[in-house]
């Protein structure tokens, strides 16, 4: 509760400072900029490239420390052990509530702000220990089958702009003589698929990128001054987005005003020269980027065989550049470093006050399941299966893959406490009002967190991971944390995901007691690229140290009773295979379910996609579900009419088949940490489902224009798809109703005003999202058949009617002429639409621009 209190007590500071500071940080930039150049113009050449990339280098004589730019806080601070983990930004659009994304960055920069105050002074040139976030990223997700979907807003340009704007607010701060923590915008630009990512270079026309690419970064400059902003691997009409002058120069800072640090993807040096081809050499390719407009590049992995960062000193010594091009990269980014207060007194930065008792606390977890809430997007409700109530069912039964597990996604760190697994929010929120039993019996499942303490700490849930340096488990641990479960699958290349893994070859033991559910013969089994073994009671189970095939060992049955723990010990190795890859699963004994009054059961299957489906470095090229849950789904669903079925993931998936099988579909997407308690709160009813889909659901996504082609308006997104459409953009259900009536459009030389009335004609208080389009009835050029131009989220009480005005600039109704090389706005005919989706238009009214 301490904790609690003193978190309201900051929150609400806060606020009074932002009620009287100026977002115009004109001052702050102008001093570091002052200070920067002042300390540029006194070092030497091989001074200066020691800051130029990521892993920044120190200057002692100038009092400069070293500094690694690389840290990650997409929905949480990632990859730097325990902090609270939110929902992916898919769910986060879901809820279509810029100010609860606000809520929820300022808690992420607390808790950076935090786990940095509480660094020793070493440990600041750590991967993943800085203040520099790489996050979020705000490229638009055209097309579904790319990997990185989850990592979006969706597909529109409005609605991410929102989103991002509060994003970016929330990391930044509102102080105006310190930035918070730094957000970085990502990817710059047209960064849309996987396979082929390192040096693809698609055409693009004009009108596309400063319509549909370009906006999203454009308005987040403009409105929030952000600090950062990072080039994509990919190229641009032929020129690699990093070397791209027009790009980067002409548009970004001459046209836009950005101010900021643009620093590279990683290993993109190396990149243009081995990948792109566009440079013949690491100095060229130095030459081609810092002259284009990168102020920091952020080099690969092979440090110990190439020194990237010598690159800009080689490209000013064979006068490839000026020595003053490296010198406007350097000042750029060590004014960023400045405006974060790490090169000066730090005794008036209020953040370096905040302590580690934020991270986790009550109020950010409470942040973490309001999203969870607001992002699920009930896509079925056939018969009012939903929401299950006592006077209904009997007994809530779950199913499926992943009714033990609490999916993070991609870019996510270690939970700060207990992460909420679906089984266990029901039996904690509802286990006294229904009964409650699993049908999972018989399926190699990992161990949930909730089934493992740390030895000695009764009170840890998990398990103690200790990393070694080689593959004999000998000398001191490198690295000795808390694990969630022995689930390590780790992509190439591995310093990349998790810095704390010794590299190249590393060993690991995990230590934990483990308590089972159930009493009965438990089967163990362990995946390993390399070397493994298990002991339960010190009496090893599974030994298979000696191959380095991919192969699965399992183990024999072992009889263990419900609530006894027993010891749990695993070791691995891993030689210089990568992925690298140590998975421990189980087979619990099947649990008594008395099948007759299926009527009287709700079953709950959880099923859907994992991160490693649709990824970074790896695009989804269909979207079908997984073949083994459809197959268990089909089976299920003839015995229990009372089913649903909630769906994780990051991206599309095709659910023609699956409507006609089950009455209820829940979309969750990756929930965080809180999402089994959210998702506990929407079965019951305790709380309506509110989201509403921030991309469409195609019936079969083959059906869309090619992958690598980029031009929207031959067929993608809501804006330009008249058809194959299973769910459209802007959908979701409630278990109320609401009714909109009274739409009145005013207009000035500025903006379009509507004003309606919205009326909760259902049963429970609920929340909606009034959705305003806008469509051009007489343009000569094409136009999207509508786009979002407005929105807002309501909360009314059953019965009650809310008068809702949204409201839009003149301004957003323009098009990018190519002749002319500007915006315009045609004269004629704008129907102004309010929508419950971009698919169900409810009111209209057409306005008339002279």
């Amino acid at each position: 509760m301490r904790k609690y209190i003193l978190m309201v007590v900051y929150c609400v500071a806060m606020f009074v400072v932002k009620s009287v500071v100026a977002q115009d940080r004109t001052a702050l930039h102008a001093s570091a900029t002052k200070q920067a150049k002042k300390l540029v113009k006194q070092m030497t050449l091989e001074e200066k490239v020691k800051l130029i990339e990521m892993n920044s280098l120190p200057i002692e004589r100038l009092d400069i420390p070293g500094y690694n730019w690389w840290n990650e806080a997409l929905h949480g601070v990632a990859r730097r052990g325990e902090a609270t983990q939110f929902p992916v930004p898919l769910s986060m659009a879901s809820g279509w509530n810029p100010n609860l994304i606000k809520d929820m960055t300022t808690a992420i920069s607390d808790e950076a702000r935090a786990l940095n105050n509480a660094d020793a002074a070493a440990d600041k040139t750590k991967r993943y220990h800085g203040l520099t976030l790489w996050s979020p990223v705000i490229n638009m997700a055209r097309d579904p089958r790319w990997g990185r979907t989850e990592e979006t807003y969706g597909e529109d340009p409005f609605l991410t702009t929102e989103l991002a704007c509060s994003f970016v607010d929330g990391l930044q701060g509102d102080d105006p003589n310190y930035l918070k923590t730094v957000a970085t915008i990502k990817h710059f630009v047209v960064n849309n698929t996987e396979h082929n990512r390192l040096h693809v270079r698609p055409d693009v026309s004009e009108r596309a990128l400063r319509e549909y690419y370009f906006p999203a970064y454009r308005d987040v400059i403009a409105r929030e001054d952000v600090e950062s902003i990072m080039s994509s691997y990919n190229g641009l009409n032929g020129v690699p987005c990093s070397a791209n002058k027009w790009l980067l120069t002409d548009v970004l800072r001459n046209e836009w005003g950005f101010n900021g640090t643009v620093v590279t993807d990683v290993g993109v040096p190396g990149h243009m020269v081995e990948k792109h081809k566009y440079a013949k050499d690491g100095a060229e390719a130095a030459m081609m980027m810092i002259t284009a407009g990168v102020d920091l590049y952020s080099g690969s992995d092979r440090a110990s065989e190439v020194n990237e960062r010598e690159w800009s000193k080689q490209a000013v010594q064979q006068g490839l550049m000026k020595e003053s091009d490296l010198d406007q990269a350097i000042i750029r980014n060590l004014a960023t470093r400045i405006k974060l207060g790490l090169l000066r007194s730090d005794e008036d930065n209020p953040y370096t006050k905040i302590s580690t008792d934020v991270i986790g606390s009550e109020h950010h977890l409470a942040i973490a399941r309001q999203i969870a809430r607001e992002g699920a997007v009930l896509l079925q409700n056939k018969k009012n299966v939903l929401p299950a109530t006592p006077e209904k069912y009997k007994s809530i039964l779950f199913a499926g893959p992943y009714v033990n597990d609490a999916p993070f996604g991609a870019y996510s760190g270690n939970a700060a406490g207990i992460a909420a697994t679906p089984m266990l929010g029901m039996k904690v929120l509802a286990g006294d009002r229904y009964e409650i039993k699993s049908q999972l019996g018989g399926k190699w499942l990992f161990i949930p967190e909730g089934n493992l303490n740390v030895l000695g700490k009764p009170n840890t849930k998990g398990v103690k991971g200790e990393y070694f340096a080689g593959k004999k488990l000998a000398g001191e641990p490198i690295s000795v944390r808390t694990d969630r479960s022995v689930n390590l699958d780790l992509p190439k290349p591995l310093a990349h995901i998790d810095p704390e893994i010794p590299q190249p070859t590393f060993s690991a033991r995990w230590t934990a007691q483990l308590t089972p559910n159930r009493t009965g013969i438990h089967y163990f089994s362990m995946t390993a690229l390399s070397g493994a073994r298990v002991w339960i009671n010190e009496e090893k189970v599974l030994d298979n140290w000696h191959s380095k095939a991919s192969n699965t060992i399992e183990s024999k049955g072992l009889y263990l009773e419900a609530g006894k723990s027993v010891d749990l010990k695993v070791e691995y190795y891993n030689d210089e295979v990568e992925p690298a890859r140590a998975l421990l699963k189980w087979i619990e004994p099947q649990e008594e379910v008395n099948i007759e009054n299926p009527e009287d059961k709700l079953l709950i299957y959880v099923g859907g996609l994992t991160w490693r489906m649709s990824k970074e470095s790896h695009d989804r090229m269909n979207s079908i579900m997984p073949e083994d849950q459809m197959k268990e789904i089909k089976a299920l669903a003839a015995i229990y009419p009372n089913m649903v079925v909630v769906l994780n993931g990051g991206t599309v998936v095709q659910l023609s088949e699956l409507n006609e099988l089950v009455p209820s579909i829940l979309l969750q997407w990756f929930p965080g940490q809180e999402g089994g308690y959210a998702l506990a709160e929407l079965i019951t009813g305790k709380v309506s489902p509110s989201g509403h889909l921030p991309i469409t659901f195609y019936t079969n996504p083959d059906k869309l224009p090619d992958f690598e082609d980029y031009e929207i308006s031959k067929g993608r997104t809501y804006m330009y798809m008249k058809d194959n459409v299973t769910y459209p953009f802007g959908y979701g259900l409630s278990y109320t109703s609401f009714d909109y009536s009274e739409l009145k459009v005013t207009q000035d030389k500025k903006q379009v005003t509507a004003v309606l009335d919205v009326k909760n004609t259902g049963a429970m208080d609920g929340d909606d999202v009034v959705q305003l389009y806008v469509s051009n009835l007489d343009s000569e050029v094409y136009q999207p058949i509508r786009q979002l131009k407005a929105f807002k989220r309501v909360s009314i009480e059953k019965g009650k009617t809310k008068k809702v005005a949204l409201n839009f600039s003149m301004d957003d109704m323009t098009w990018w002429d190519v002749k002319k090389q500007k915006y315009v706005m045609n004269p004629g005919r704008y129907e102004i639409q309010i929508g419950k989706s971009s698919a169900e238009i409810v009111a209209k009214q057409i306005i008339t621009i002279k």
